[in-house]
């Protein structure tokens, strides 16, 4: 894809996100995108076939960025520095994008959910990565053996909460929060 092309469809893809952070999925026409993303409404539709499709590539697009920053760790340091990583650095990054937090909350709250689980493609939203994390540490012998669901509760739930809290302003949080939070969750996992 020439760069042209490229920044074009990311023009799409941020202004998608700005709109449905202000507006929700409804109240964001295609018209109303390429207008704020200063494309043509057919320029849209030459990418996507619809606006299904694009909210379905916007979630891949988002989970790529996500995955991108917060799997960019150095694999050689212990396992709990990239527990502890990862962990803080998905926090940083929702709390710097929240466009793309709420985004993705709205995600999994709506129809179009439903509709990327039925591909059944866990590499699509980076599961896979996670996943992969999660059985090296219960392999090593240095996280206890769970399901993933469990796990995954575990990890991301207070995450999630976390940023709810900071980006709803029910509270300021400090560093030294966060650590005692990813703390608490080492706690429960470690063996």
């Amino acid at each position: 894809m020439n760069v042209q092309l490229h920044n074009k469809k990311e023009a799409i893809f941020e202004s998608t996100l700005h709109l449905i952070y202000e507006y929700g999925f409804r109240g964001t026409p295609m018209s109303q995108i390429a207008n704020h993303a200063n494309v043509a409404t057919g320029t849209i539709y030459h990418y996507f076939a619809s606006k299904d499709e694009l909210i379905l590539e916007l979630f891949k697009y988002c989970r790529e960025q996500t995955n991108e920053h917060i799997f960019s760790v150095d694999k050689n340091l212990p396992y709990k520095e990239r527990f502890f990583f990862i962990w803080k650095r998905l926090v940083a990054y929702y709390l710097d994008h929240k466009e793309i937090f709420r985004f993705v909350e709205q995600f999994y709250s709506s129809p179009y959910f439903a509709i990327m689980q039925s591909s059944k493609d866990p590499s699509y939203y980076g599961v896979d990565k996670l996943h992969q994390f999660f059985e090296e540490g219960a392999k090593s012998g240095i996280i206890r053996e769970m399901n993933f669901p469990t796990i995954v509760s575990v990890y991301i739930g207070p995450a999630t909460s976390y940023i709810k809290n900071i980006s709803y302003g029910f509270c300021k949080m400090t560093d030294s929060d966060r650590d005692n939070i990813i703390e608490i969750i080492w706690n429960g996992v470690k063996k």
